[in-house]
């Protein structure tokens, strides 16, 4: 007899909501919650394969050891963890914190809870090496935040928005860079229907390419030189959110000269891009009503990395992309403390500093 029993999927960040099908005790199917009203039925063949990983016949069931002639034999996890226990202890008192890292990825900690208590044990033994899959593929983005600031309240909203832009980012696959990952591709096809435009910079047609009004497909490593095109065009053109950039922020001057040498004509050579799409593009995002620009992995891999972050920041504040006081927050947290927003600038921090 079958049996089955609504879940999550911990395979990655996005949590699809699950149904599980089990017989005699052994999973038989996983495929997504039609009934749940954030997903709607979605889920990926990641997830869906989650059965045949599980029953994997090379799938380590018990802890192992490695013994003095280098195989591996099954000890009980108790002891594993006494052990364990007693060798960090050793590294921490001789060699002190720091001496002690951690990395979290998809599927390395078992989500959602293993993130949060590996976090909470680097905390309490003092040690700020942690490093996850974003610390390493993306580390433009915390590098770029500190170096242009924050701003407390957060992004505007995805479904909320009449424009988007996504730098290097395909989130319809990847569950991640910029369209909220709950069921990415349905979240994308409604904003479309409601008349939401897409752009997108990308050498390869991705699959959110293809449905983007525009598709700026550069030589690979210019997201620079693009972003830097486009900010020229909107403060040439006075398409800048004005009264937000005199009360919020500072440089704004600076910025102007330091994208003066980037024309339309310039990047179309450098970035081998149409110059008319160039301003195309920047005339659409600057002069949508709510919208934000995001980056994904890609960019961050790429030359200039850090800078291709900052300038998608840039981007979003001299359009004043941020969230004003009175508005409703996206997501005010439900399990976590309840986020306490204000619509204020937080100042630039310093971007080192954080181990070697």
């Amino acid at each position: 007899m079958i049996t089955t029993h609504t879940s999550i999927c911990r395979f990655c960040h996005a949590f699809c909501a699950l149904k599980v099908d089990v017989e005699d005790g052994r999973v038989v199917r996983v495929i997504g919650d039609k009934d749940n009203p954030m997903y709607h039925g979605y889920s990926c063949v990641k997830g869906r394969s989650l059965p045949e990983q599980h029953y994997n016949p090379e799938r380590l069931l018990h802890t192992q050891k490695r013994g003095s002639d280098g195989t591996h034999q099954p000890i009980p996890v108790e002891q594993a963890m006494d052990e364990i226990a007693e060798r960090v202890q050793e590294i921490l008192t001789k060699h002190g914190p720091r001496a002690i890292a951690s990395y979290s990825g998809t599927f390395s900690f078992h989500y959602p809870v293993g993130a949060a208590l590996g976090g909470a044990f680097m905390s309490a033994i003092g040690s700020r090496m942690t490093f996850s899959s974003g610390s390493i593929d993306q580390p433009g983005k915390g590098i770029a935040s500190a170096l242009h600031g924050r701003w407390s309240a957060g992004p505007q909203s995805f479904d909320e928005s009449d424009v988007w832009m996504l730098v290097g980012a395909n989130p319809v696959v990847s569950m991640w860079g910029g369209i909220p990952h709950f069921n990415p591709a349905r979240r994308l096809h409604r904003a479309k229907q409601r008349g939401m435009k897409l752009i997108v910079i990308d050498p390869r047609r991705s699959e959110c390419a293809q449905q983007a009004e525009i598709h700026l497909q550069p030589k690979p490593g210019e997201d620079p030189t693009i972003l830097a095109g486009m900010l020229r065009v909107i403060l040439e053109e006075q398409l800048h959110d004005a009264k937000f950039l005199a009360d919020e922020v500072a440089g704004l001057e600076a910025l102007r000269e330091a994208v003066k040498p980037y024309t339309p004509e310039y990047v179309a050579r450098r970035a081998e891009i149409p110059a008319e799409d160039l301003v195309s593009a920047a005339r659409i995002f600057a002069t949508g009503r709510v919208g934000m620009a995001s980056a994904g992995t890609g960019p961050n891999m790429a030359p200039r990395g850090n800078l291709t972050e900052y300038l998608v920041l840039v981007l979003n504040t001299v359009c004043g992309r941020w969230m004003r006081a009175g508005e409703v927050l996206p997501n005010p947290f439900v399990l976590l403390p309840r986020r306490q927003a204000r619509a204020q600038a937080e100042p630039p921090v310093p971007a080192w500093g954080y181990g070697e």
